[in-house]
């Protein structure tokens, strides 16, 4: 069984920050107060990652991804894993993070998204996966080329 779509609700802080593109870096999702620090949290983070990472290079905007050289990038998301509780057959993952303008520290993005997943039929990963896809696909709104 497939996870439903993610919604992400987020905040465009600068709505002209994007328009000229640039690269952005991903940085990695860190657990959160209601997250533990584990080697579940790390693959959880690594697909979100992906998902954003494979979302934004099919999309047409102006933003490249960039890997090796995140430091010079001119943009940069950071993020964390703020719940991640498996109890039963339930699990609730929650994720928010920011877009920062690396040369300023300026905030350019917020969002937040979360999902209730039944562990029975659901892969926590293709979860994690799919709300990373959701986030790219929220940024690349009106961006456009």
């Amino acid at each position: 069984m497939e996870t439903n779509t993610p919604v992400v609700t987020g905040s465009l802080i600068n709505p002209t920050a994007f328009e000229r593109g640039g690269t952005i870096g991903l940085g990695l999702f860190r657990p959160g107060p209601g997250a533990a620090a584990n080697e579940e949290t790390d693959r959880l983070s690594s697909m979100l990652m992906k998902g954003i990472k494979e979302t934004l290079l099919e999309a047409k905007t102006h933003l490249t991804v960039v890997e090796d050289d995140q430091k010079n990038a001119d943009f940069y998301l950071e993020g964390y894993i703020e719940e991640y509780a498996p109890k039963g057959h339930f699990s609730h993952l929650s994720v928010d993070g920011a877009i920062w303008r690396q040369a300023t520290g300026e905030k350019i993005f917020l969002f937040q998204t979360s999902a209730m997943i039944n562990i029975k039929n659901q892969n926590p990963m293709a979860a994690a996966y799919q709300m990373g896809a959701a986030i790219a696909q929220t940024i690349g709104k009106g961006y456009s080329s």
